[in-house]
């Protein structure tokens, strides 16, 4: 009975491992897109002023006017749609998830979701319900979380991935339009 015990207990701290590690990727994952939006709401708000002045100063006369205009209007546009799709992809790594694995739970796989927690009527409850929880019931919740995690990492890491892609065409787009902007600044007074 107690190498069966030890078991249990072995892929219990196995899955909390886990579940702690899938924690740490999803608070990773928040903190990149935290600095990156920073950096998405930089460019954003040096290029609108910039094209403020340089989009009614466009010319339409010349070879390298057209080039020119061309090029920065271009290139200003690509930079305000991927700035929305960036925006849009970097909201969906930092939305709060719900639990979606099981929304109600049966008895005895309600004991780690702070969703599930809090149904409990106080803490005495949920304490009593700990306590008489055994060990293949605490692997369960465990695994139950680790599952749900697991789907919120999904989520999120292909949402930074997406969001990375388009964070890098963002940045090119601002790197042209603002070089371009600040030269037909130049030319054009």
């Amino acid at each position: 009975m107690s190498d069966e015990r030890g078991f249990t207990d072995d892929r219990v701290e196995f899955a909390w491992k886990n579940f702690e590690d899938q924690q740490a990727i999803i608070r990773a994952a928040d903190l990149k897109a935290g600095y990156l939006v920073t950096f998405l709401l930089f460019f954003g708000a040096s290029t609108i002023p910039l094209g403020k002045e340089v989009l009614p100063d466009l010319r339409w006369a010349k070879l390298a006017q057209d080039v020119a205009s061309g090029l920065y209007a271009v290139s200003y546009a690509i930079f305000a749609v991927g700035f929305v799709y960036a925006l849009y992809l970097i909201s969906h790594v930092l939305m709060p998830r719900i639990a979606r694995h099981h929304a109600k739970p049966k008895d005895g796989r309600e004991l780690l979701y702070y969703e599930h927690v809090v149904r409990f009527e106080n803490s005495t409850a949920y304490y009593e319900a700990m306590a008489r929880v055994n060990s293949d019931e605490m692997l369960r919740n465990v695994t139950d979380q680790v599952y749900e995690l697991s789907m919120i990492c999904k989520v999120k890491v292909d949402s930074l991935r997406a969001f990375s892609r388009a964070f890098k065409i963002t940045l090119v787009a601002w790197f042209i339009s603002t070089a371009t902007g600040f030269w037909i600044m130049t030319w054009m007074k």
